[in-house]
């Protein structure tokens, strides 16, 4: 039997269990998570050989932007001699073996532990393997919960919060429904469940007073778990969170009446989440005024907000980046100029990602570069 194989009968068998009705949330942490069997677990997830490509496989655009972040937290926390640089869900490791040879050569005391966060055996094998090869010393842990409270640390993740596994609802007679998946012969199918959830999704009144009868979406409930675990760990510091999302006010507007929920697979974005288990990515575009909400609770006071292309196109390090390669002019150059149009412009990746800053323990402004698309009162309205 396949790993595919066992993955989709060990579902089959929780929804049995389940009287024939799995919450959404519990597949797709099965889908991804399941030790062995699970999307990260068993399949090479990034890069050209594998279902997606993120922003640190088109060039070092990210790690550059980051990289100056860093420069500019450092400098806030007040250039410690000893200081920590954590990132969660490092993936491939690419992003932060980048990062960490780009502020190497930043005027600065480098980082005297650095971390790094994976929960997927897999990976975190990959990034020894990296980490080794381009003698970096890093610390490869699966958990936060391995991870000691500590002062002057800064976190930093790419594409973290929307692999949480969610919970879908439908909104019908002004209430809300759990969404959970079923087995039916042709394999996986939705279905919403008969009780009403006592536990549902903060939304504004005035957004769900919009919404059609039927309205389908989901939430992230691991938000508050993570802001809560990063709040134990950072007693001082700052911590920057780039992923795809919205507002509230956008992520649940009246014409989005089928949530965000897709799977990557083969280079190609699909709809059916539910088909082959295992096979493919699963993900939901982040509520980032419910994660800033989260934050508030814990103590984490928001800095700034703002696209990605907006974020990138303001950092120091891409503009003399960009200001070399244009004077190059080879083939090379035009390659990685190609790739930083699908980072920075609204028609790739520029637009819909966005670039969170939180801090605890430190009073802080946002950086003064990045002042002129900041939009974090779009968040707090």
């Amino acid at each position: 039997m396949s790993e595919h194989q066992q993955l989709y009968k060990m579902i089959q068998n929780r929804i049995q269990e389940g009287d024939g009705f799995l919450p959404f949330d519990r597949f797709m942490q099965a889908a991804l998570y399941e030790p062995g069997l699970g999307y990260y677990e068993s399949k090479t997830v990034f890069g050209e050989k594998g279902d997606f490509v993120t922003a640190p496989e088109l060039g070092p655009w990210l790690s550059l932007g980051f990289a100056d972040l860093l420069f500019w937290a450092w400098k806030e926390l007040g250039e410690p001699a000893q200081w920590t640089l954590l990132e969660q869900g490092s993936g491939s490791g690419k992003l932060l073996a980048s990062t960490l040879g780009m502020i190497a050569q930043f005027n600065m005391t480098q980082p005297t532990a650095v971390i790094s966060v994976e929960r997927s055996a897999q990976l975190r094998q990959r990034q020894i393997e990296l980490f080794g090869a381009s003698g970096f010393d890093v610390d490869v842990v699966s958990t936060l919960d391995a991870v000691e409270p500590r002062e002057n640390i800064i976190v930093f993740s790419n594409e973290l919060p929307d692999a949480f596994p969610v919970r879908c609802f439908a909104h019908s007679g002004g209430a809300f429904y759990e969404r959970g998946v079923v087995a039916t012969e042709a394999g996986f199918d939705w279905k919403n469940g008969e009780k009403i959830i006592d536990d549902g999704p903060e939304i504004a009144d005035e957004l769900i007073a919009g919404w059609q009868d039927g309205y389908v979406s989901e939430w992230n409930p691991g938000l508050k778990e993570w802001q809560e675990q990063l709040a134990a760990i950072v007693e001082r510091g700052f911590i920057f969170t780039n992923d795809y999302g919205y507002s509230q006010q956008e992520y649940y507007r009246e014409g989005r009446r089928e949530g965000s929920l897709m799977a990557h697979i083969g280079q190609a974005a699909s709809e059916d989440v539910l088909e082959d288990p295992g096979s493919r990515d699963i993900t939901a575009h982040v509520d980032f005024t419910a994660l800033v909400k989260a934050g508030r609770a814990v103590g984490l006071t928001p800095l700034l907000w703002m696209s990605q292309g907006g974020w990138l196109a303001q950092s120091p390090s891409v503009q003399a980046f960009v200001q070399s390669l244009a004077m190059q002019n080879d083939a090379a150059s035009m390659h990685l100029m190609a790739h930083a149009k699908r980072v920075l412009m609204p028609y790739g990746m520029g637009e819909v990602f966005k670039i969170l800053g939180q801090a605890k323990g430190v009073e802080s402004a946002r950086p003064d570069y990045l002042s002129q698309f900041d939009h974090l009162d779009h968040l707090q309205r």
